[in-house]
């Protein structure tokens, strides 16, 4: 190197050492003041995240110290939610069970709790021995009892019915598979369509299967004598068309031809009608009466 080169390494060098050595001239000449607002922001930050290390040691220790599920005789169809969690449920569970009986679900053996998605193989196995579905419905008796003196003679006991025009809710609720949302349902369309003729009519509830119906229908019977009528000869378009089983055209045709033709003397006479077929008849017929108040 010549003398030039020398001279500017060694100036670049101390340009370095100077640059190195900069921030600690800087605090020496300069020193750094204490933050008050960063110390109560560090002060709070430890707080905290004390508290979350308290909190995760509590939950840690309720988990280890959760209590063996106690065993006792429950019927699903009234289980409570304290009763439910003592059987050691989870809340996710229990809320299926209610859901589950509040929709109109029954449990009427066993192996219906396994209906449950929520309940698995795990816990049927462990509750399956204490489920005690005892009968809920207080009128129903044996079916048989012996007579009074006879007790070698057997006397059987009538079953419980119920008529589904003069029923309430509540009764029915003593059906096997009717629950309030069910018996709600019923009520509702009983009232809309003016009373039962049949029983079988239950079967156009919504909801409502062959299974549920055959389950109930040696217990419910419908008084035709309940129904209201409905004056074919006075009734206007308006009040016909409003009910189920009477669309607005049917109730139009029905109206414009006794308008143009008189009153009808009998059922028959609704035939005449083009768009009014012998199915229809058959199921309108018994809220129609044919008078001519």
């Amino acid at each position: 190197m010549n003398r030039k080169e020398l001279q500017g390494l060694s100036l670049l060098t101390v340009v370095v050492v100077f640059l190195w050595f900069l921030p600690d001239i800087y605090r020496i000449v300069r020193p750094v003041k204490p933050d008050p607002d960063f110390a109560l922001r560090e002060e709070e930050i430890h707080r905290f995240l004390a508290r979350q290390s308290q909190v995760t040691n509590i939950n840690s220790s309720s988990v280890n110290s959760k209590l063996e599920p106690e065993y006792f005789p429950f019927n699903p169809n009234e289980l409570t939610v304290d009763e439910a969690r003592r059987l050691g449920l989870s809340d996710y569970q229990i809320r299926m069970i209610h859901n589950y009986v509040a929709k109109g679900g029954r449990f009427y053996t066993k192996d219906d709790f396994t209906k449950i998605y929520a309940i698995n193989e795990q816990d049927f196995i462990r509750l399956s021995p204490y489920i005690n579905l005892k009968e809920r419905n207080d009128r129903k008796e044996s079916a048989f009892k012996p007579t009074t003196g006879e007790s070698n003679y057997i006397q059987p006991v009538a079953q419980f019915l119920i008529e589904l025009n003069a029923t309430d809710s509540l009764e029915l609720q003593e059906l096997r598979g009717i629950g309030p949302v069910f018996a709600s349902r019923i009520i509702r369309f009983r009232d809309l369509i003016g009373g039962f003729y049949t029983n079988s009519q239950l079967l156009e509830v919504y909801g409502m299967d062959e299974e549920r119906f055959r389950n109930i229908q040696d217990n419910i019977y419908a008084d035709s004598t309940k129904v209201n009528k409905i004056n074919i000869n006075t009734v206007s378009y308006q009040e016909l068309s409003k009910h189920p089983y009477v669309s607005a055209k049917k109730a139009n045709a029905i109206v414009q031809y006794r308008n143009q033709h008189g009153n009808y003397l009998q059922d028959s006479e609704l035939l005449n009608i083009e768009i009014i077929n012998e199915e229809f008849l058959r199921k309108i017929v018994p809220y129609l009466s044919f008078t001519d108040d």
